[in-house]
């Protein structure tokens, strides 16, 4: 069978239960993927509190949450050439992961699926797509060039990690990130300069800078007001975590198409990693986003089917 973990309204974490349902043939054009790994995100909790409902409505009952995974390809439909039984795949996009085996469209054009390469265990591969994924298209929309000081907001979660890795790899002089003082040694152990949130922050980083852009993954005014202090270029600034920032004059993130597929291009062989804090089996996804929600948690959280 095939364990899911699903929901038949908006609310909480207890709204979740795990229960089996068939495992899916592949469609014309699709793929079955067993999932080896799934990323838990902040989008999840807050598609499951039906924040989201106007921008991604779900079909209850039998909601589906989780939108990034690592997997084998176990079926192959009619007239896909893309991919064979036996791949390696990372699934990332729409929401539906929260499960042991998935029919996924397999083409391209889809972006759904792309190879998992073969230097990234299942569980980090599970975890690149929003956090590496979403760091890229920030770091592209800002314009990083080589040689300038980057200044990253909430440096010390999974956006924020990967962010600061990339910006490295694209050749940033410095990269100065904002976290909370036990996160300071990871970050140091990165090549990052760390700076503490709270009170003086914006003193703090001024002496710092300049900056020639800045990443917030954090929200919240105090890095809107600090990144549009420092950096005088709206379009050298980007948020992915404010909404409301966009008003205040930072703009919003805009992902660029094959994203995943582009972010891997950049990391090629060189050192990246993203830290994993805590893993689940996959019938406690509720438990793993209780611990999502409380914040601080150093890294990426992943659920495990069949454990």
């Amino acid at each position: 069978m095939n364990t899911a973990v699903l929901f038949d309204r908006y609310g909480a974490p207890d709204a979740l239960y795990a229960t089996d349902v068939p495992i899916p043939a592949p469609g014309p054009g699709e793929v079955v993927v067993r999932y080896t790994a799934i990323g838990v995100n902040p989008i999840d909790w807050k598609i499951l509190n039906g924040g989201l409902r106007a921008h991604i409505p779900m079909e209850l009952p039998g909601g589906c949450l989780g939108v990034e995974a690592a997997g084998v390809v176990v079926d192959v439909g009619g007239g896909v050439r893309r991919f064979r039984v036996g791949d390696p795949v990372i699934r990332h996009g729409r929401p539906g992961t929260y499960r042991e085996y998935e029919a996924v469209p397999a083409s391209q054009a889809a972006d759904e699926l792309t190879p998992q390469p073969g230097r990234f265990s299942a569980e980090q591969a599970a975890v690149l797509p929003v956090a590496a994924g979403t760091a890229y298209s920030a770091l592209r929309q800002v314009e990083l060039r080589a040689g300038e000081r980057l200044l990253v907001h909430g440096a010390s979660g999974g956006v924020g990690l990967a962010t600061v890795q990339l910006a490295m790899l694209m050749g940033a002089a410095e990269v100065v990130g904002t976290a909370s003082a036990h996160h300071h040694d990871l970050l140091r152990r990165l090549g990052v300069t760390p700076v503490e949130y709270g009170d003086g922050l914006l003193e703090r980083l001024e002496e710092l800078g300049p900056f020639g852009a800045s990443v917030d993954c954090a929200g919240g005014s105090q890095p809107t007001e600090v990144a549009v202090r420092l950096v005088s270029i709206p379009g050298r600034r980007v948020t992915v975590a404010d909404l409301q920032a966009q008003a205040r004059g930072v703009p919003l993130l805009d992902h660029v198409p094959l994203e995943l597929a582009s972010t891997l291009d950049l990391i090629g062989h060189s050192p990246f990693e993203l830290p994993i804090a805590a893993r689940f089996p996959l019938a406690k996804a509720g438990e793993a986003l209780e611990l999502g929600m409380r914040g601080g948690v150093g890294g990426k959280i992943v659920l495990l089917p069949g454990q």
